[in-house]
């Protein structure tokens, strides 16, 4: 190994700073719309892992997408999920307060309604186009990580 340490570009430190918050964000638009997605974390993609089917290669293939994207989904359009999906008034005070009060539950509560969301017949035709996005993302977080320094 060099004992010279080569000059990086600046979006290494920007990719260095947002990988130690343990995730990347990015915005991407897409049929007029704005999407906020966020690089899964281990547990979102076990979460996601949980839908995905295997009777047949293509139905895995395509029952990844929508689970993947409930998770990383953020904002639409400057909205967040929690405003997206709000509790609903005629949900059970105890379901309520046991939502408001664990985060972990609340977060799979609010990816079970995009997941939901993304599942509808005419959600359908922009998924792919949003996987595409999201893998983008991905391999920018991936590639970022092969460049950072081990320490």
């Amino acid at each position: 190994m060099s004992d010279f340490k080569a000059k990086r570009h600046s979006v290494l430190e920007v990719l260095r700073q947002e990988l130690s918050l343990g995730f990347l964000e990015r915005t991407f638009e897409l049929k007029g719309h704005k999407f906020v997605l966020r690089s899964p974390t281990e547990d979102d993609e076990v979460w996601a892992d949980a839908f995905v089917r295997s009777n047949t290669p293509m139905a895995m293939l395509t029952s990844r997408k929508a689970p993947r994207l409930a998770t990383s989904i953020k904002s639409i359009d400057g909205v967040g999920t929690v405003d997206l999906f709000p509790l609903p008034d005629d949900m059970q005070k105890e379901v309520k307060a046991e939502l408001q009060k664990s985060p972990v539950q609340y977060r799979y509560w609010l990816y079970d309604q995009m997941l939901m969301f993304l599942s509808e017949e005419s959600s359908r035709p922009f998924i792919n186009d949003l996987f595409d996005a999201y893998e983008k993302m991905e391999n920018d977080r991936n590639e970022a990580l092969k460049k950072l320094p081990n320490s």
